[in-house]
């Protein structure tokens, strides 16, 4: 073989060495531009919701108005307040109710915890996964009522996922 052609394949193999080490093959090309292209619309930080709601001895908070073509994600649930009932000490509770179109809705009660007896302070913390198309937050007791002094902050945390 002349020199010629030997510097030929010496160059023609290096150099098939190193295209190798930086080709992209299809499927990594398309791992990499996926990942380019990839935004996560649900990110909890993208879409994040949070609301506050007094709570008084009518037990009504309010509503949540969720966007057209979205869904809400509870994902904490924050209450303290004071409450008595007009015959003797109550259990304050927390009510969420949620409904997903064409499924029934949803209640789901958490009784609070009492700070301090004798005083009628409550307060209590959940980590929860509710999810909503239309989502409201009331307040119930259970005791000696109806109550006759009741003063509820409750403060609700979550997300917005897209409806597909």
């Amino acid at each position: 073989m002349t020199t010629w052609k030997r510097s030929l394949l010496a160059t023609g193999v290096l150099g098939a060495i190193l295209a190798g080490s930086v080709v992209i093959t299809p499927k990594r090309l398309l791992a990499q531009v996926k990942y380019a292209l990839v935004r996560d619309e649900d990110s909890p930080a993208r879409n994040a919701f949070q609301a506050t709601f007094a709570i008084n001895s009518n037990l009504t908070g309010g509503s949540v108005t969720i966007p057209a073509g979205k869904r809400l994600v509870v994902d904490f649930v924050e209450a303290h307040g004071a409450g008595t009932g007009t015959g003797g000490p109550i259990q304050p509770i927390v009510v969420l109710s949620s409904a997903l179109t064409n499924n029934p809705s949803m209640n789901y009660y958490f009784p609070m915890q009492i700070v301090t007896n004798g005083v009628n302070q409550f307060t209590d913390t959940q980590k929860v996964a509710v999810y909503a198309d239309s989502f409201a937050v009331n307040m119930g007791y259970s005791g000696f009522g109806p109550p006759n002094s009741f003063t509820f902050v409750v403060n609700v945390s979550g997300h917005f996922i897209d409806m597909p």
